[in-house]
C-alpha cells in the first residue's frame, strides 16, 4: 500500500523538528556551561581582588553576561557620613552616594530599603513599582534586582543588578547566583578590613618601637662623633708624621663605626624584605653582639655570651628577626645600665627542634606596662614566624625567651641566603580550637606564601559554601569539634583535607589517602609539610 504524499512532508517536518530542538538544547547548554566557569572565575577574582575598586570592575565586567543584565553597581556603607557610596568603574565612572535614613529617588530608594531590610528585593518593573517609580527617567533600568553584603551579621554595602532591556523578574536562579556573590563579596571586603586593620595596628606600633631604637641609636652616634671631632681638631696642630697616622686611623676607626649605625637605622625605613629564607639565629645574635660591643664599653656593662656556636636555622625573613633582637638587647641594656651589677647574659639552646634565646638582665624599677608596650612588635613578629616571646620576672633579674622553631632536615650551605621558592599560591582553610598552635601553624602557612583563612568549627561548612578552597587543613583536638561530624559536607566543597593529629596513626592515613586527604602528625615536621603542601599544589595544578 502506498504511503500518502503528505506522509513524507510529515515526516520531514518532524526531523526538522527534532533537530531543531537538538540544536536549541545544545546551545542552551553550551551557554549554561560558559556562564557557570564565568561564574565560577569570577569568584575567584572577587576574593584575589586586592581592593574594592578592583572587586566593583570585575562585576561589572562578568556580572551582566552571568544574569543577562546591562548595568551592575556597587555600593558600600560609609560610617562616617551614614550613607551609601558607589564605587566608580570605567563603565560607571561617576561617584553616587545617598543617605540611608533621608528620602532617595529611583534606584537609589530600592538599594536604601534593601540595606535597611538586609533582604534581597527583586523589582519587574521600575516604572510601576511604587518604591522607585517617582525618580525613573528614560534610560534607567527598566527592572532591577538589589541584594544586601553580609559578612558576620554586618552589611557592608549593596550590588544592584538592572537591565534596560527586559521588564520582569529575575528567575529562582540568578537571585541565587547574586546572593551567593553578594556573600562572597562581602567575606572578601571583610577580610579586607581586617586585614586593614591588623596592618594598621602593626604599623603604629612598629612606628612607636622604631621610634624608641632611633633615639637609642642617636644617642650612641653621639659618641664616635664626639671623639671624630677631638680627634680632628689634635690633627690641626700635631707635629711629626706618626702621631697624625696614629690619630688618622683613629679617626678611620670611629668613622666606620657611625657609618655602621647609621646604616642599621636607616635599614629600617627600607621597604621590608617579604622573602622567607634560612636565618641562622646564633650567626646572627653573634653579629648584633659585636655591633652593640663598643656602646656596652662606653657604658660599663659586662656582656655574657653563651650564644651556641652550632647552626640553629629558622625559616623567617632575616630583616625582621634582625629587628626583634636589637629591639631586646637595646631594651636589655637600658635595665642593665640603671642597675648597680651592669652585667648582660645572652644564650641559646637547642631543645625538642626549637632554638631559645635567652636575654637576662638586671632588674631595674622599669614599669613592666612600659615593657609590655615596647615587646608588642616584637611578640606580632616572632608568633608570625610560629614562636613565642616570653618575659621573666626572677629575683634580681629579668630574661626575654625567644622561642622559634627550627627548620630541621635542610642543609643549608647551598642554600643559606636563597629565598625559599613557592610553586603555587593556595588557599587554604584553617580550623583548630587552639589558639596558640593555630598561630603557629599560620605562620608556617603564610612563611610559604599561601593564603590562609582561619575558621572555628562551626563556621567551616557556611565558609566552604561562600569562599573557594584549595585545601582544608583540620587540627584534631581532644574534646574538641569531631570531623568525622563535617566530613562528607566539607569534603564535597574542598578537594584536598589535610588532618593534624597527636602523632601518627597509620590506619587513619590510608583511610585519607583513598579519599585524596593526608595525615599530618605532631610535633609538625618540616619536610612532612612540604612533601603534602607540595601534593596538594600539584593537585591544585592538575585540576585548573
Amino acid at each position: 500500500m502506498a504511503l500518502p504524499p503528505y506522509f513524507w512532508l510529515v515526516l520531514l517536518v518532524l526531523a526538522a523538528l527534532g533537530v531543531g530542538i537538538w540544536w536549541a538544547r545544545t546551545q542552551q547548554l553550551d551557554a549554561q556551561r560558559r556562564s557557570m566557569r564565568a561564574f565560577y572565575t569570577l569568584n575567584e577574582q572577587i576574593f584575589a581582588a586586592p581592593s574594592p575598586a578592583e572587586i566593583a570592575e570585575r562585576l561589572a565586567e562578568t556580572l551582566p553576561s552571568i544574569l543577562q543584565a546591562t548595568t551592575v553597581r556597587l555600593y558600600l556603607w560609609d560610617r562616617r557620613s551614614a550613607s551609601l557610596e558607589s564605587v566608580p568603574t570605567a563603565a560607571d565612572p561617576a561617584p553616587v552616594a545617598f543617605p540611608v535614613e533621608g528620602s532617595a529617588e529611583g534606584l537609589a530608594a530600592g538599594a536604601v530599603k534593601c540595606f535597611q531590610t538586609r533582604a534581597l528585593i527583586n523589582i519587574p518593573d521600575v516604572r510601576r513599582n511604587p518604591l522607585v517609580n517617582e525618580g525613573w527617567k528614560s534610560g534607567m533600568s527598566r527592572s532591577a534586582i538589589f541584594a544586601p553584603l553580609l559578612a558576620q551579621e554586618d552589611v557592608l554595602g549593596v550590588i544592584e543588578v538592572g537591565s534596560t532591556r527586559r521588564l520582569g523578574y529575575f528567575t529562582p536562579e540568578e537571585q541565587a547566583t547574586l546572593h551567593h556573590l553578594a556573600n562572597q563579596v562581602a567575606a572578601s571586603l571583610k577580610l579586607e578590613q581586617q586585614q586593614a586593620v591588623r596592618e594598621q595596628l602593626f604599623r603604629s606600633e612598629k612606628l612607636a618601637a622604631t621610634g624608641q631604637l632611633i633615639s637609642g641609636v642617636a644617642s650612641d652616634l653621639r659618641a664616635p662623633l664626639e671623639r671624630i671631632q677631638e680627634l680632628s681638631s689634635s690633627l690641626i696642630g700635631a707635629e711629626g708624621s706618626s702621631q697624625i697616622d696614629r690619630g688618622l686611623k683613629q679617626l678611620t676607626a670611629e668613622a666606620q663605626r657611625a657609618a655602621e649605625i647609621v646604616s642599621r637605622l636607616v635599614s629600617f625605613a627600607r621597604p621590608a624584605e617579604t622573602g622567607a629564607r634560612l636565618v641562622d639565629v646564633n650567626a646572627l645574635g653573634s653579629g648584633l653582639l659585636q655591633f652593640r660591643e663598643p656602646e656596652w664599653k662606653v657604658l660599663g656593662l659586662r656582656v655574657q655570651n653563651h650564644l651556641s656556636p652550632a647552626p640553629a636555622l629558622v625559616l623567617g625573613v632575616q630583616g625582621q628577626i634582625e629587628e626583634v633582637f636589637l629591639n631586646l638587647l637595646v631594651s636589655a641594656e637600658q635595665s642593665a645600665a640603671r642597675s648597680a651589677a651592669k652585667t648582660l647574659e645572652v644564650s641559646s639552646s637547642l631543645i625538642a627542634g626549637r632554638v631559645v634565646v635567652e636575654i637576662h638582665c638586671p632588674d631595674d624599677a622599669t614599669e613592666p606596662a612600659a615593657v609590655e608596650s615596647n615587646l608588642e612588635v616584637c611578640r606580632a613578629i616572632v608568633q608570625n614566624h610560629g614562636g613565642e616571646l616570653r618575659v621573666r620576672s626572677q629575683s634580681g633579674g629579668m630574661t626575654f625567651d625567644v622561642d622559634l622553631p627550627l627548620a630541621p632536615g635542610i642543609d643549608p650551605r647551598p642554600v643559606r641566603s636563597a629565598p625559599m621558592a613557592v610553586r603555587r599560591v593556595l588557599t587554604l582553610m584553617l580550623v583548630d580550637v587552639d589558639l596558640g598552635a593555630q598561630r603557629q601553624l599560620l605562620g608556617l602557612l603564610a612563611a610559604r606564601g599561601h593564603r590562609v583563612v582561619p575558621a572555628r568549627p562551626e563556621e567551616a561548612a557556611d565558609l566552604a559554601h561562600r569562599l573557594r578552597f584549595d585545601g582544608l587543613v583540620w587540627a584534631l583536638r581532644p574534646g574538641g569539634a569531631k570531623w568525622s561530624d563535617f566530613q562528607e559536607r566539607l569534603r564535597e566543597l574542598i578537594p584536598t583535607v589535610v588532618l593534624v593529629s597527636d602523632g601518627y596513626d597509620a590506619d587513619l592515613a590510608a583511610s585519607l589517602q583513598e579519599s585524596g586527604g593526608y595525615l599530618l602528625g605532631r610535633p609538625l615536621e618540616e619536610p612532612e609539610l612540604e612533601r603534602v603542601l607540595g601534593a596538594v599544589e600539584a593537585r591544585t595544578a592538575s585540576r585548573a
